[in-house]
């Protein structure tokens, strides 16, 4: 039992010393949690389902026996008298952006850098977000597969792939009956699945043996620890699990696996704080490169680049980066696709990439 929702991007902002220079929807939120009191739980291995109810008692008043029914607002389509742009960012500045990023390398204030657009789409009647979560789900099931109504005409579907941070009470380890662990498993290095077995073998190999794609996964992968070292028992960060192989229905990725334990002091949400964002999606060093984001872009990130999951009350933590993720407000289907960038990157390719 906990609290379920989403976290923004923006709300790094609250603790990163960052200079905004992009204009901002004042309606816009940063943090969105739901505390359910009904769950319906979906084992996909087992094909099972169930369903789990709560009841909340203070001051010996009860809930039980209180409806349950939430607010109900159907999903609405865009209204055509409001403005719409196809995307955010004009065809070929991105390439001129992971210019200005090279120059940033070259002086040594970047090493890496994730630069981001957006791409959108009118819905309509016949495919609302529960059709867009559906088909998502069959194509490209994915460890953080979400649906979100966020109210206010506002939704979230995603299959995101990557892990952003997880917190778990353990009562077998070096350190103390009940440490928290803490996990994160960076992905950086994606290359398009083969046609067949053989093909993907093939392109495994190619992706392994590429030098760029493991220098990004080996700086975000330092970044990671760096972040836990302010938090974990000293020695306790470690990297159990390197450049492994992870493959979906469309794409294979390499992936680090990092654990520490917390020390006394300190929780899971602190953990989840200390991470805030992954390097997967900002750069390094982080605080510049958030800046480099935040002056680069076209637009807020929004949810993107932030993380969905839950909060658990007894102190453990699971969530998701948002990736490939389609947020829709008012009948507009967006994705943001970001690629990122090392000093030999090429504008033109990561223009492409990001397309």
């Amino acid at each position: 039992m906990g609290l379920y929702g989403a976290f923004g991007y923006d709300l790094t902002f609250q603790f990163e010393p960052i200079k905004l220079s992009q204009e901002r929807d004042p309606e816009q939120r940063d943090l969105l949690l739901y505390l359910p009191d009904k769950i319906l739980v979906v084992d996909q291995d087992k094909r099972d389902a169930w369903t789990v109810t709560y009841e909340f008692c203070v001051d010996q008043r009860s809930t039980q026996g209180m409806p349950r029914e939430g607010e109900t607002q159907p999903f609405q389509i865009f209204q055509d008298s409001q403005p719409f742009e196809r995307r955010d960012t004009p065809r070929n500045e991105f390439a001129n952006s992971v210019e200005k990023a090279r120059r940033e390398f070259k002086l040594g204030n970047l090493f890496e850098a994730v630069l981001s657009q957006t791409f959108r789409e009118k819905l309509q009647p016949s495919t609302p977000p529960s059709v867009l979560f559906r088909r998502l789900r069959k194509r490209n099931p994915a460890p953080y597969g979400f649906f979100m109504n966020l109210g206010e005409q506002e939704y979230m579907v995603g299959a995101s792939p990557e892990m952003f941070v997880r917190c778990q009470g353990i009562d077998d380890n070096p350190y103390r009956k009940g440490a928290i662990r803490v996990e994160t498993c960076p992905i950086s290095g994606t290359v398009a699945r083969g046609a067949d077995a053989l093909e993907d073998a093939q392109r495994v190999k190619d992706l392994i043996i590429n030098p760029k794609e493991e220098s990004e996964l080996t700086m975000c992968t330092d970044v990671d620890r760096n972040d836990k070292s302010r938090i974990c028992e000293p020695g306790s960060v470690v990297v159990i699990g390197r450049r492994q192989i992870e493959m979906y229905s469309r794409l294979i990725h390499t992936v680090d696996h990092v654990e520490g334990y917390l020390r006394p002091g300190f929780d899971a949400l602190d953990a989840f704080l200390c991470h805030t964002w992954a390097v997967t999606v900002t750069g390094a060093p982080k605080t510049w490169a958030i800046q480099f984001v935040e002056d680069n872009e076209r637009s807020p990130r929004c949810w993107y680049g932030g993380a969905i999951g839950m909060i658990g009350f007894d102190g453990s933590l699971n969530t998701g980066l948002t990736l490939r993720t389609i947020r829709v407000k008012n009948g507009v289907a967006e994705v943001r696709a970001g690629a990122t960038l090392l000093y030999d990157s090429s504008p033109s390719a990561e223009e492409k990439e990001t397309e």
